[in-house]
């Protein structure tokens, strides 16, 4: 029986992760919360998983994502992204276990205009994105067996921590205001479904796929905010005055990459990602919008 540790088990990819293993046999998921472990205090990440003990794999789901307010609390977002990342990926190194880690397309400046691979260069516009890169660049220094998927405008089931819930959410529950909405049309990115990630890392586990390293994991495709918020209108068959928006008349307190979209080439080896309009209508009808 393989035993994975799961930390962030309640966020949106920690959710559909045990729904996704609840499926598997011979393996057993071991969920802690922040109430186990807080990783916004490193120190507490050795102990913690030194008195779990036994397990095989850790996947790391915990992340500080409210990407604004990280540009105030610079330091917090650095022990929970990267600090503790350390101390994780030192601990599993020296204990042989195998590490999964989830980061994000904010690793790149978005100056391309074609996606990104998993050899490009890391330029980072925030301080969440340069937090996410020092995680990366410690695991990396400390360990061998990692996996990073690096993954990007996430919208699960159960909505993100902190977040009061995700993008396809907002925008169908501001549609049943019967409000004008003005969405941001210059920012491209891969809107990308939890239960898919879910799925390839599953897959990865399931698989003992021991090709260690960095991989992208996004939805197929590419669109922009505006877009993706005209398709979750077209599949709901919701009636909503939408006109796009650019980014440079929406101030935020953290830069955004312009064009973040992930080449998913590598991963789709071994778990071809499915194109992110199907991942929309599959989360719609899940969630009782179709």
């Amino acid at each position: 029986m393989k035993k994975i540790l799961l930390l962030g088990a309640n966020g949106q990819l920690g959710t559909d992760l045990n729904l996704i293993f609840s499926e598997v046999r011979d393996v057993q998921l071991i969920n802690a919360y922040r109430s186990d472990i807080d990783m916004e205090f490193p120190e507490q990440v050795s102990p913690y998983l030194e008195k779990r003990g036994d397990f095989d794999v850790v996947i790391n789901c915990t992340s500080y994502h409210k990407t604004d307010e990280c540009e105030d609390f610079p330091l917090k977002a650095f022990s929970i992204n990267s600090a503790s990342v350390a101390e994780l990926a030192k601990y599993c190194n020296k204990n042989n276990k195998v590490l999964f880690h989830i980061s994000t397309d904010y690793v790149f400046s978005g100056k391309k205009d074609i996606p990104y691979s998993e050899i490009d260069r890391e330029e980072p516009l925030s301080v969440y994105g340069n937090s996410k890169l020092a995680g990366e660049h410690f695991i990396q220094s400390y360990h061998d067996k990692y996996f990073i998927f690096r993954v990007s405008s996430l919208f699960g089931q159960a909505g993100a921590s902190g977040k009061g819930g995700n993008f396809v959410e907002t925008m169908i529950k501001l549609a049943k205001e019967g409000k004008p909405l003005k969405v941001v049309s210059d920012q491209i990115m891969s809107p990308t479904h939890t239960l898919d990630i879910a799925r390839a890392l599953c897959d990865f586990i399931v698989k003992d796929v021991n090709q260690y390293g960095i991989y992208n994991c996004s939805g197929e495709g590419q669109c922009s905010w505006y877009d993706f918020a005209r398709e979750i209108f077209l599949k709901t068959n919701m009636d909503v005055e939408l006109s796009p928006v650019l980014s440079n008349e929406y101030k935020t307190k953290a830069r955004r990459p312009k064009y973040s979209v992930l080449d998913n080439r590598k991963i789709n080896q071994f778990y071809p990602m499915p194109l992110w309009q199907e991942a929309l209508e599959e989360y719609l009808l899940l969630k009782g919008h179709i």
